[in-house]
């Protein structure tokens, strides 16, 4: 009988043909939708606890140009990845008039979106210091769309949607950790701690604000969401030095709600392509319980 030849399992395996992954079910293969923030995840201060767990430009063909938005992607700290609650706040170009140039009726549209970018950026990159020049430069807008008078000088779309991009690019890398990168140097999120795991965060999500005491969704269809106008802010690090109590978010329930409320008009703000909202008619008020907060295993404020 044929002695039989020692085979090294290893060299079994480096032979053998890596597997093609046909298309087909999978434990991949998501059979339901992502869930949303809803009031009964916030803590007994009408706040949320969450993450950032990734932030991205993407482009989307409009007219036939292409505009970006930059897209920050929070979810919940449920330990179940199924039960997470997930939401995506998305920024958008603004459109370049006569009235959106500074000292235009709409500059608070670019003062709006560039505040709440700075507040991401100081709260999650700066961590107390100024911008150095450079990273000033990356996040200004390589046109100008007036002159030294203060008059409005027409620029074309595209500039406008490209420049928008070069700035989402640097703030999403400042964000990702990529910006200024040394080669050999691995990104790391200023999102994530040094283990790499998402930095647990207060957020601020409402439904609705009041203004001229008349309500608004602040987002098109109603659903949760975070506010352009920071005030205050809308997000902190969740500082367990301070027993879970916030040390700068509140919500200010005179003019602030997690919960659905009549809305009786429904104005449109920006510019389809350019960040346009429209704001539908709102819903009946909902009773609040911390269930699903208590389910994310944080510790509750209070």
């Amino acid at each position: 009988m044929a002695e039989k030849e020692n085979v090294n399992p290893a060299d079994v395996s480096a032979q053998a043909p890596a597997k093609k992954k046909r298309r087909g079910i999978s434990n991949e293969t998501r059979s339901t939708s992502q869930l949303q923030f809803h009031e009964k995840d916030a803590a007994n201060n009408n706040l949320f606890i969450g993450h950032i767990e990734d932030v991205q430009v993407n482009w989307s063909n409009t007219g036939g140009i292409f505009a970006p938005r930059l897209i920050i992607h929070i979810a919940s700290e449920h330990k179940d990845v199924d039960q997470r609650r997930h939401l995506y706040k998305s920024l958008f170009s603004v459109e370049s008039n006569v009235d959106t140039i500074p000292n235009g009726k709409d500059d608070w549209k670019v003062n709006a979106l560039f505040g709440f970018i700075k507040h991401l950026l100081e709260v999650l990159y700066l961590r107390g210091r100024q911008f150095t020049e450079e990273e000033e430069d990356a996040l200004s807008l390589d046109f100008e769309d007036y002159d030294d008078t203060g008059a409005y000088v027409p620029v074309d779309p595209d500039t406008v949607f490209k420049a928008y991009g070069v700035l989402f690019e640097n703030v999403a890398a400042m964000l990702n950790g990529s910006f200024n990168l040394a080669d050999g140097e691995t990104a790391k999120p200023c999102y994530k701690d040094a283990n790499g795991k998402p930095i647990k965060l207060w957020l601020k999500l409402l439904r609705c604000t009041k203004r001229k005491n008349e309500w608004s969704n602040v987002e098109k269809n109603g659903e949760l969401g975070l506010p352009t106008f920071i005030g205050a802010g809308v997000i902190e690090i969740y500082d367990p030095k301070t027993n879970g109590v916030p040390r700068i978010l509140r919500v200010d329930l005179s003019k602030e709600s997690i919960t659905p409320k009549q809305v009786d008009k429904t104005p449109s703000i920006g510019t389809p392509g350019m960040g346009g909202i429209q704001v539908p008619t709102g819903m009946p008020q909902m009773p609040v319980d911390n269930g699903a907060f208590n389910a994310a295993g944080a510790e509750m404020p209070f």
